[in-house]
């Protein structure tokens, strides 16, 4: 991954040479030394200086860098970016190596509070100034800003009015990689981001296993006629951690639930189906098998009106020099490939999510979730 995008290594006519990606890793490294040795004020006030003033910053090789990028035929680019991965590596030290989120937050709220003019009223300060407010209205500081609140402790009543994806980003970690991250974010930052996915992944699903325990146990006290103030005060309360109701809590996870009657779930099925062995024998009966397995899942009278007929279809379009062949894995996941690319986006270059958002509207989110996971 780069950690930049910058101009080549031949030096310009201007009186400034244009910066080099080395030039850009020297930053890197000192701003990797200032984290680990100044305190976070002392680095916050570095970094303005550096960044925002231009001006006083005590390393004056370091300040010559960065005036090459401000100055350079490729600045309002490449100071963006330099500005994006240096915020993400003291992000990146601050969160990860010293678990400190308030230097993090002062460091985004520079953005916040720019100047209307620098010291200087030159030409040099303009610009400088320029390129700083850029960053504070780019796509890429926006990023930084869901990434505060992905580690805030945001407001509880908060959670519960707001629909807005910058409140709610931290209830969303599958949403990191698209909210969090860009292809020019640092690598550093990006297995920061993944770490802290995953850990947030796992702190909720404890929590709901938790929560769905103590109402388990809840119920059979019920049943058994023992809810006393006594056995009331021994099952320690546990706090719902998704923002349902039990209602409607109990109705999302009941069809991912298995039935003991049925033995069915929707891991079971699909292993039901990929056991099967009548569709082992050439690659167009395991086509005939998966497009009668996929109808079987959706509701007979949406099926019928075209949905049927769009999947029929579509499997007749993939791989159709193959249907004498016999079933291998290569098959398979070409065939999944281009099917779920079907019914979730068209392509790439074409992002058509007409079928996906139809396949919702008339199976409801839960059932729409199940038929992609069977």
């Amino acid at each position: 991954m780069r950690e930049t995008l910058l101009m080549s290594d031949r030096p310009s006519e201007n009186h400034l040479s244009q910066p080099t990606s080395t030039d850009v890793q020297t930053i890197y490294t000192n701003l990797r030394n200032i984290a680990q040795t100044e305190s976070p004020p002392e680095v916050i006030d570095n970094f303005r200086r550096l960044f925002i003033e231009g001006r006083e910053y005590k390393d004056l090789h370091i300040r010559s860098i960065v005036e090459k990028i401000v100055f350079s035929k490729q600045a309002d680019r490449d100071f963006k970016l330099v500005l994006y991965q240096s915020c993400q590596i003291l992000i990146n030290y601050w969160y990860l190596e010293s678990q400190l989120s308030e230097p993090i937050f002062a460091l985004i709220e520079l953005f916040e509070n720019l100047p209307s003019s620098l010291v200087s009223a030159s030409r040099r300060s303009s610009r400088w100034l320029q390129l700083v407010k850029n960053f504070s209205e780019s796509e890429q500081y926006f990023k930084l800003k869901r990434f505060i609140k992905a580690i805030a402790s945001p407001n509880v009543n908060d959670i519960k009015t707001s629909e807005s994806l910058g409140v709610l980003i931290n209830r969303y970690p599958f949403l990191y990689k698209h909210c969090l991250l860009d292809e020019n974010s640092h690598i550093e930052y990006q297995r920061t981001i993944r770490k802290m996915r995953s850990r947030l992944l796992r702190n909720f699903e404890v929590a709901l296993a938790q929560y769905l325990t103590y109402r388990a146990r809840l119920v059979q006290i019920t049943r058994a006629n023992q809810l006393s103030s006594t056995a009331g005060r021994l099952l320690r309360q546990v706090e719902n951690p998704t923002l349902l109701n039990d209602d409607e809590l109990k109705a999302v996870l009941k069809p991912f639930s298995l039935k003991p009657q049925t033995n069915w779930s929707a891991e079971n099925v699909s292993i039901d189906f990929l056991t099967n062995p009548t569709h082992k024998l050439t690659y167009k009966t395991f086509k005939e098998d998966l497009y009668k397995y996929l109808i079987s899942l959706v509701d007979s009278e949406y099926g019928k009106r075209r949905f049927n007929k769009q999947i029929f279809d579509k499997l007749q379009k993939i791989l159709p020099d193959c249907h004498s062949q016999k079933l291998s894995e290569f098959l398979i996941l070409r065939t999944h490939t281009q099917l779920l690319n079907f019914l979730l986006v068209e392509s790439p270059q074409n992002l058509n999510h007409s079928l996906f958002t139809e396949i919702v509207a008339n199976l409801g989110t839960t059932k729409a979730a199940i038929f992609l996971l069977n």
